[in-house]
């Protein structure tokens, strides 16, 4: 009787998720940076946008469609997001106001932007150590650090989880996309452009990435017109949805700075070479950067040119990786919406605005790191794991300066002492405390140094009326000079020379 051979080893099955490890660390490791965030509260326009906005209270999803921003508050801005609205009212009727969970759905949705990243930086590189590198970078970057532990800044993380998503799929189908996946595509579309205006450079996104991440000549592109018309026309709906609820497509242009003309593009450029220098080296963040206008050519204005247009000659190099020159465009066109200087907000140059395009700068960095250490790997690590630990410690360190109002500002006046808005803001907080000496002190240093702002002189002419009636008679006047037709000033006005018997 002969004997059986032995049956031969079973090969063991190829893991079906091989990046499951990867995701489920760098999960981890963005969840772990930002935990001292979830005891912080609601800070600054949390406060409005959430606490005193009927919108949110009162369960208006029409009403978040139907107006902008700061329309309850009586204000036309530029802002029409009304996805961000329909996330607090979900988040509202389901815990009410509770600051622990309005602050972990950000952190897990700063989670989820780095999964989508890793995903993203696979789609550009097809190397898993560099999207994994990539990831890690974002997920720890310092920048982020106001967009997730700022309520208010709902709207960047939500644009980015949608942008990156929907490029990775993009990707993920080198570049094509037909029938039901145009309208999925559509729908992304205008989910970013419903989160923020920065979601319509989407569509500049999905081009550059044919013509510059694939080489692709144009004439290659033109295939797929029927997913470009389609967004197109998600576009024509949008700032039609957007002309009616804010009554015109931007009408709070130039409602803080007036700009020149040449003034407008002098500044830009000083400004965008400020992006990108705190996009790279993050230090001395600070919530509010003072902005002062560029009047005439200067050294930074030299240095931003030139800067810009050698990264412009990277992205077109043919020698430039497709990947790396792919970044590079990521990182324009994304930080482009934010150099309306005269439509964004008063704080013109805001750190919340590098949290998209910061996407572009982790998958250079990646590719560059992965470059790196197999040519030197002992050095690439050590370099790679001291960036990290340095970025994921100053997150660390920075999150609880979004405790509360009162720390924050006091922190920021610190670095921006010549603040009006933001002396003002502290002066409200100290009323709060029933504090009105240093409430007083704070409200005459925001009218020093916004002399022209008449809800400053109000705010101080109403703190010294029980103290300094006469004082406050002439704070009142200075609101009627910058705004005659103000019946409640002049109405404060007679009160306070009645009480200090002026005839």
């Amino acid at each position: 009787m002969s004997k059986r051979k032995p049956a031969p080893p079973v090969a063991k099955k190829a893991a079906s998720r091989p990046w499951l490890p990867h995701v489920l660390v760098l999960a981890l490791l963005s969840i772990l940076v930002y935990a001292n965030s979830l005891s912080n509260g609601f800070v600054g326009d949390d406060k409005d946008q959430l606490l005193q906005n009927p919108v949110v209270t009162g369960h208006q999803m029409v009403s978040a469609f139907g107006s902008g921003v700061w329309a309850f508050r009586g204000f036309h801005g530029n802002y029409y997001r009304p996805l961000q609205f329909l996330v607090y009212i979900a988040l509202h009727s389901l815990v009410g106001f509770q600051p622990f969970v309005f602050h972990l759905f950000s952190v897990l949705l700063h989670a989820l932007t780095t999964i989508l990243v890793y995903f993203l930086g696979l789609r550009l590189t097809d190397r898993p150590r560099a999207a994994m590198a990539a990831a890690a970078l974002f997920a720890v970057h310092p920048i982020h650090t106001e967009v997730v532990d700022w309520i208010a800044s709902l709207p960047d993380l939500m644009i980015t989880a949608i942008v990156v998503g929907a490029v990775s799929w993009f990707a993920a189908r080198q570049g094509m996309a037909r029938g039901r996946q145009i309208a999925g595509h559509c729908a992304l579309y205008l989910a970013a452009l419903c989160s923020k205006e920065t979601g319509i450079m989407l569509l500049p996104l999905y081009l550059a990435y044919e013509w510059i991440g694939l080489r692709r000549p144009l004439r290659e592109v033109r295939k797929n017109a029927a997913l470009y018309s389609g967004m197109a026309a998600t576009l024509g709906i949008y700032v039609a949805a957007r002309y009616f609820a804010l009554g015109g497509l931007a009408p709070g242009q130039q409602t803080f700075h007036h700009l020149t003309a040449a003034e407008f593009l002098l500044s830009m450029a000083v400004t965008a070479v400020h992006y990108l220098g705190k996009l790279v080296l993050p230090l001395n963040l600070n919530y509010f950067h003072i902005f002062r206008p560029t009047t005439g050519v200067t050294a930074e204005v030299l240095i931003s040119a030139i800067t810009w247009t050698l990264l412009g000659a990277l992205v077109f190099w043919r020698r430039t990786p497709a990947s790396v020159a792919y970044g590079l465009a990521w990182i324009g066109l994304t930080l482009a919406p934010a150099l309306n200087l005269t439509g964004v907000g008063q704080n013109v140059f805001a750190e919340r605005y590098l949290y998209l395009p910061s996407v572009g700068l982790a998958v250079i960095a990646g590719i560059g790191w992965d470059w790196w250490s197999l040519r030197q790997s002992a050095p690439a690590w050590a370099v790679g794991l001291v960036l990290l630990g340095a970025g994921a410690w100053e997150t660390i360190v920075r999150n609880p300066d979004w405790r509360d109002d009162y720390t924050l500002l006091r922190l920021t006046l610190e670095q921006s002492p010549e603040a009006g808005i933001l002396h003002n803001n502290l002066a409200g907080v100290y009323v709060d405390r029933n504090d009105f000496d240093n409430a007083l002190n704070e409200e005459r240093l925001a009218v020093k140094f916004e002399p022209n702002s008449a809800p400053f002189h109000r705010n101080l002419g109403l703190l010294l009326m029980a103290r300094d009636p006469r004082a406050a008679a002439g704070e009142f006047e200075q609101v009627l000079r910058l705004q005659p037709s103000d019946a409640q000033a002049r109405s404060l006005l007679e009160e306070a020379r009645r009480t200090a018997g002026i005839h």
